[in-house]
């Protein structure tokens, strides 16, 4: 039986620009920062062609797994063809109406659970390497490589923070309950595909140490008062905001 290739390609190669030294300390940064000791060997990158490879291994092996990613098209080892696999959540948050926007971000955090919950990890979760063609969610970006350095749960949970905050410039008009209502849509999809999970390895638990450390960046930013109405640190109180509501389970 005879395929047909997609009609769409990507095509990524081993000589594109890697990730700049400054940019692989903001990554091992924010990860230390929200609790996650990622190596620093896991976040620099030096090697193009060892990054295409373990992409391309990951893609193969989720695709096996039934898992919604880009089937690889062609791959010699120095390039890699992919076919495409709908927008990007980003992309679609930027052009649909604003009431629009929490059910689908709702939708994406319980997909990622289940994702989760089926003994995956992404390791670059946010709302760019996310797409929705009109039926499912799908998962592109598979350059990372955190696990099996650090334990699978953790890694998981640096998932839905790295979704959390990549959506906090459409949470954030929206109010502290958007946010919230996001950590549940992920709680709710998590609890119910694994019932016997227990309170330790919840997403909750893995929050809880976290929430101090952004009450104090964000007093130490208000000291500023350049920094005080930014932007950046407005959707940071609002974050900061659901996640303790998540975190203390107090009604919305």
């Amino acid at each position: 039986m005879s395929t047909t290739a997609p009609t769409k390609t990507w095509t990524k190669t081993a000589e594109r620009p890697l990730r700049s030294v400054a940019k692989s300390l903001g990554v091992y940064l924010f990860a230390h920062f929200v609790g996650v000791p990622v190596p620093w060997r896991a976040v620099r990158q030096t090697d193009g062609k060892a990054l295409l490879a373990h992409e391309h291994e990951r893609l193969l092996a989720l695709a096996a797994a039934g898992e919604h990613v880009p089937p690889v098209v062609a791959f010699d080892g120095d390039t890699m063809v992919t076919g495409d696999v709908g927008t990007t959540l980003e992309h679609l948050l930027h052009r649909i109406p604003e009431a629009d926007r929490l059910p689908l971000m709702c939708a994406a955090s319980a997909d990622l659970a289940g994702f989760h919950a089926r003994g995956h990890w992404h390791g670059g979760a946010q709302a760019r390497n996310l797409t929705w063609d009109g039926r499912r969610f799908a998962r592109i970006d598979f350059e990372e490589r955190l696990y099996p350095g650090l334990p699978l749960e953790t890694v998981q949970r640096y998932d839905a923070l790295q979704l959390v905050f990549s959506l906090a410039r459409f949470l954030e008009p929206l109010g502290p309950n958007a946010v919230r209502a996001v950590l549940d849509a992920y709680r709710d999809a998590w609890t119910e595909a694994c019932p016997a999970a227990t309170e330790s390895h919840s997403l909750q638990a893995f929050l809880r140490p976290l929430l101090p450390r952004l009450r104090r960046a964000d007093k130490l930013a208000s000291w500023s008062t350049r920094l005080d109405g930014s932007r950046e640190l407005i959707r940071l109180r609002t974050v900061l905001e659901g996640m303790t509501s998540f975190v203390e389970n107090t009604p919305r």
